[in-house]
């Protein structure tokens, strides 16, 4: 799974994708931290995180993690990205990208019908393929029931 977002070309030397396990908790936990302070995701519980390792991916450089992003399946209709996450140090190198790529895949052999990503970079998605489902048509609108702190 060495290959960047288009899956043409390797990722740079050093880099590298793999499923995480729950050896990888206090890494991801630890890397997810400044992001969520930054409101950029979602704050979790540790075990809420746990579960998410089983359908989980890791991007490593020279064996520390730098990057992590999971596919929570819903049914065989709907899968979701959560949690990507790359250093600001390890972005632009495909790391990204990758990781998505990877979520589909895992949802692709799962049967999964539809992979969405809530994100605020719309540009990073369409250039992996996604869109809006039904374009000018529906919109998912979400009801905060809690705060994200």
């Amino acid at each position: 799974m060495s290959a960047t977002s288009n899956g043409d070309s390797p990722l740079p030397a050093g880099y590298d994708i793999r499923p995480t396990t729950a050896d990888d908790l206090d890494a991801v936990i630890a890397l997810l931290a400044p992001f969520v302070e930054r409101r950029q995701l979602m704050r979790r519980t540790e075990q809420e995180t746990q579960s998410l390792l089983a359908t989980g991916f890791a991007g490593d450089f020279q064996g520390q993690l730098v990057g992590f992003a999971a596919v929570e399946i819903y049914s065989n209709k709907l899968a979701e990205i959560q949690c990507l996450a790359v250093l600001s140090e390890h972005r632009r190198h495909g790391l990204g990208g990758r990781l998505v790529r990877s979520c589909i895949e895992l949802a692709t052999k799962r049967g999964v019908m539809e992979v969405m990503a809530i994100s605020s970079s719309d540009a990073f998605l369409k250039e992996l393929g996604f869109d809006y489902s039904l374009p000018d048509q529906k919109r998912a609108l979400f009801y905060q029931l809690r705060t994200r702190d």
